[in-house]
């Protein structure tokens, strides 16, 4: 390797010194690297010098790197071109780093605004809301592979839980508009659980949602014996045509809040929770059909509509009892999605408006 040591010896006296008098060590690096890279394209250039072929000065590139801006000075030459296709990209100001960065920063709930305020802070060099919006490009081949990754059909996912976050997105027209993402998530039969699938769906055609779970059932998502989610129209019917032979169970906490919207007076709504409080702490399944049908019956005496509400329920509310009994806690509510969708409407207060309406 050439040695660049004559070009980047400093004594203390040259060091780049910051306001507390103490040495800039960002400064420093940005300083070394640029003179160990602008003397490695110098070398490379003078490689491709022959007869009739000369120098011919110099065009200056900055390129954004996690520690700053590195002013680049690349060789000319009289005839052909020299690229350092290894240190940049054509037509690329911000070097691969810099991109992780800026990718990693949104993906945890950074909006482009408060990236391009931070990279400012941070000296990382000026960072425009389209820039960062080109540099997350990046994200879209890991969002491709989220959406079509495929799972071992031979691995039933035997229960499955679908929740809907409504968030706000801009169509092709540049109008923000409310859309549901709905988001799926799988226990397999080894006990773990995992993200497989999430999409926009129209929450009330029963088209959308089949779509949405063939898209599942294509790639991999078979042996389904239980699906938990809200009371969706057209959902149920979608799940007894794709997952033949599946179940659904109508979330319980969905069907609470359900239930509560149906009740006009607060204490009425209180005593009605109370009454379906104990349906989910008994010990088995007859003495919790039990507690169910007591409910309904006060429910019912507090208010005429909400107690049909509960008793039209029954058997999508109970379909968790016809599996193990370790598993009930978490087969009848759709919980397990708390996370997914936290980080759903974090990132969205973040950025306000997602860029697109569709997938």
């Amino acid at each position: 390797m050439t040695s660049v040591s004559d070009d980047v010896a400093l004594t203390m006296d040259d060091m780049p010194l910051g306001e507390d008098g103490l040495i800039d060590f960002r400064a420093l690096a940005v300083n070394l690297i640029e003179t160990v890279v602008n003397h490695a394209m110098e070398l490379e250039a003078d490689e491709l010098l022959g007869e009739g072929n000369r120098r011919n000065g110099y065009r200056e590139r900055r390129l954004r790197t996690v520690i700053g801006e590195i002013v680049l000075r690349v060789p000319k030459l009289r005839e052909d071109t020299y690229f350092p296709e290894r240190v940049m990209r054509p037509y690329s100001r911000v070097d691969r780093a810099m991109v992780g960065v800026v990718s990693r920063a949104y993906v945890n709930g950074m909006s482009t605004r408060r990236i391009e305020k931070v990279a400012g802070e941070l000296e990382f060099g000026r960072l425009s809301p389209s820039t960062v919006s080109r540099m997350l490009a990046s994200l879209d081949g890991e969002v491709d592979a989220l959406r079509q990754a495929e799972f071992d059909a031979g691995s039933p996912v035997q229960y499955l839980w679908l929740d809907a976050t409504y968030v706000k997105c801009r169509d092709d027209d540049s109008r923000v508009c409310s859309q549901a993402t709905v988001t799926a998530i799988g226990a397999f039969m080894d006990g773990t659980r995992r993200f497989v699938g999430f999409d926009l769906v129209d929450t009330e055609s029963y088209d959308s949602w089949k779509r949405f779970l063939l898209s599942l059932r294509r790639r991999g998502v078979a042996g389904v014996r239980l699906v938990t989610s809200d009371a969706h129209a057209g959902l149920r019917r979608a799940i007894m045509e794709v997952f033949d032979g599946a179940s659904w169970q109508r979330c319980f906490v969905h069907m609470q809040r359900d239930l509560t919207a149906r009740i006009r007076h607060r204490k009425d709504q209180g005593r009605a929770m109370h009454a379906l409080s104990a349906v989910p702490r008994q010990p088995d399944a007859a003495m919790t059909r039990a507690a169910y049908d007591a409910a309904v019956v006060r429910i019912g005496a507090i208010d005429r509509r909400a107690g049909e509400l509960l008793e039209d329920a029954r058997e999508d509310a109970l379909a968790h009892l016809a599996f193990h009994r370790e598993h009930w806690v978490r087969l009848r509510t759709n919980n397990v999605q708390e996370r997914a969708n936290a980080e759903i409407k974090r990132r969205t207060r973040a950025v306000q408006s997602s860029p697109h309406a569709s997938p």
